[in-house]
């Protein structure tokens, strides 16, 4: 069977299975010129060094933790401050970085903590009954996804997304692959242990007791559907564990149906990569490489493949023009040449102009730390679910330049069977928005409270009266719709987006090894107008089949009350027989345009929140 494989930039990669082995054969682009070895100029070190009072106090005007986009030849941090571009500094201004979060890296290599920004890396895990293969190598590749998750460092160009979270990485690759010629590569082999034990070891056994709350994988291949061993066992494990998994669409753009396996799976985030950084809205645009939908749609029932029926992406974050971290040693995907980095300096190099949806998902993962951080102040379990989550995040999601979700007027109702946009899913990562629905408005540092004007879960198994933000945590059966009436009126012209998130019922049995694909149920997603607490008027609805996620994004049509619906409509295929009761996660956010005063206050206060720095 052809699959791709993808390892930060675009490549073509041949697949040959046999004996539970994959021979995985990616060549890897590097998106510059020339080779890193003949590149002394862009790749930059900084020796560190005492701050003057002037530099400090310019450092202390600028946000204090951010990746940082390479955008001309003049320096390689001139760039975009992303994790301010995508709204992290309001976390971090109400004493969020993370530290309460344990995200696993697991894709090929390891990430090396010899680096200055990952020396707080210490838990590596790889299948140790395997010997006498590549497995547990250092890796470029794993190492520029690390920084970008949770770098740590003293200048602003060196903090990744959760930067005071605990950073796992597990290592799946048992040989990387190359040609005589070939020097930076992301091919490599695995086998079903390596796989496995990657996977399992972070998720369900633990590290002293310990298991990990977010992975982020950014790696894959050309398999549409989501229905091979290998992302069925993975959304297994995800729906067992409960943490969030985040994962690279694909490098195969703009082609349509290339979302590869494992982000072609049902029970994790596929993240699309964004580029400009330059510009009114840095960061608006979809890269051209990112792979995209509608993906093909396997019923493992009938064994009928649907072609081009499925939006694969969920979210899309910056994914281009980045500059990060960097490993030149001769181990893991760096098989031939030498070592630029060698002499005093070793560990601060950084490279420039890095682009691929690999480094959109760590910076989504990151995300998702500072969510899971949160959440545990305020006693996690239902605020941290990771179908809770994936829903706030799509909420959240700043709808990029031509946005189409298929929404269309049907006998005086929006409807739509698509849900989201093929290219970025929900949109753009916005967690300025999320930490409004997930936690509520922000107050002065170091005073939390959950659930100022939004609602934040809700007693038994969801439904009731809400604000008109907010999420829950529900469960939805056959004959009995869930309903969610706003108390607060609409206004005719406001935006009410919402998003329904639920689960594959996928199955891993950890003593056979063994996955089953049992069922997908069908839940649709609805607003209604309410009339003395009645729904009375069908609005708007979801009704995407091939799919686990519901998302609307309308404009209110009229003043007055609305509510949300949540229904379970049916199977998509069961092998089991199952019952009809499905949990979910959902959140909505119903905004106005603010009066030009108010704009102007929310700004300053952002402004402000930038100009905190950890202590």
């Amino acid at each position: 069977m052809a699959e791709q494989w993808w390892c930060g930039g675009r490549g073509v990669v041949d697949d040959k299975k046999s004996a539970g082995k994959s021979a995985v054969i990616l060549h890897f682009p590097a998106r510059m010129s020339t080779p890193l070895d003949s590149q002394p100029s862009p790749i930059s070190t900084f020796r560190k060094r005492r701050l003057g009072v002037f530099a400090a106090l310019l450092l202390a005007a600028t946000p204090a933790f951010a990746l940082v986009g390479s955008n001309s030849g003049t320096s390689i941090f001139n760039g975009l401050y992303i994790n301010a571009a995508i709204g992290a500094d309001l976390y971090y201004y109400e004493g969020y970085f993370g530290a309460d979060a344990i995200v696993a890296n697991i894709e090929a290599g390891y990430v090396w903590n010899g680096h200055e920004t990952l020396t707080q890396v210490s838990t590596f895990l790889s299948d140790p009954a395997i010997t006498g293969t590549s497995l547990g190598q250092f890796d470029w590749h794993a190492t520029m996804v690390g920084q970008a998750i949770n770098g740590n460092g003293l200048y602003t160009f060196q903090d990744g997304i959760a930067p005071q979270a605990t950073l796992w990485s597990s290592a799946i690759a048992t040989q990387w692959n190359g040609g005589p010629t070939d020097q930076y590569v992301g091919s490599f082999e695995i086998t079903d242990a390596s796989f496995l034990y990657g996977y399992t070891k972070p998720l369900l056994t633990g590290v002293n007791g310990h298991t990990a709350n977010v992975i982020n994988s950014s790696w894959g291949f050309s398999e549409p559907t989501g229905a091979n061993f290998e992302t069925v066992t993975i959304d297994a494990i995800l729906r067992a564990s409960g943490a969030v998994g985040v994962f690279a669409a694909g490098n195969e753009g703009p082609t349509i149906g290339t979302v590869g396996s494992p982000a072609a799976g049902f029970n994790g985030i596929s993240v699309a990569a964004l580029t400009g950084d330059t510009g009114l809205n840095p960061f608006s645009l979809v890269a051209s490489f990112s792979s995209r939908g509608p993906n093909d749609f396997y019923n493992p029932v009938t064994n009928i493949t649907l072609s081009h029926v499925r939006a694969a992406v969920d979210i899309a974050a910056p994914g281009d023009n980045l500059s990060l971290a960097f490993y030149g040693g001769l181990t893991g995907g760096h098989i031939h040449g030498s070592d630029p980095t060698v002499g005093a300096f070793q560990g601060q190099y950084y490279i420039p102009d890095m682009g691929g949806t690999s480094f959109a998902a760590p910076i989504v993962a990151g995300a998702a730390a500072l969510m899971v951080d949160a959440g545990k102040s305020f006693g996690g379990g239902e605020i941290n679910d990771p179908r809770v989550i994936k829903a706030i995040l799509m909420t959240a999601a700043t709808k990029t330049p031509g946005w189409d979700n298929g929404q269309h007027l049907d006998s005086g109702v929006i409807r739509t069977t698509q849900a989201l946009d093929y290219v970025v899913g929900a949109g753009a990562l916005n967690l300025v928005d999320a930490y409004r629905i997930q936690i509520g408005d922000p107050l002065p540092a170091g005073i939390r409270i959950l659930g100022l004007n939004t609602t934040a879960g809700l007693p038994g198994l969801g439904g009731g009266n809400v604000l008109r933000r907010g999420w829950d945590y529900g469960q939805v059966s056959f004959g009995s719709p869930v309903d969610y009436i706003i108390t607060e009126s609409i206004l005719a012209g406001d935006t009410f987006t919402a998003t329904l998130s639920w689960f594959a019922d996928r199955t891993f049995d950890q003593l056979t090894q063994t996955s089953v694909d049992a069922s997908l149920d069908d839940l649709s997603l609805q607003i209604w107008r309410t009339d003395e607490s009645n729904l009375s008027t069908l609005i708007a609805e979801s009704v995407a089949q091939y799919t686990s996620v519901e998302h609307l994004n309308i404009t209110a049509p009229a003043n007055g009350n609305y509510s949300i619906r949540v229904v379970w409509s049916g199977e998509v295929y069961d092998s089991i027989a199952d019952a009809n009761t499905q949990p979910y996660g959902i959140s909505w956010n119903v905004t106005s345009v603010p009066e030009p005063a108010s704009a102007s206050l929310i700004l300053i206060g952002l402004l402000t929140m930038t100009r905190r720095r950890r202590k």
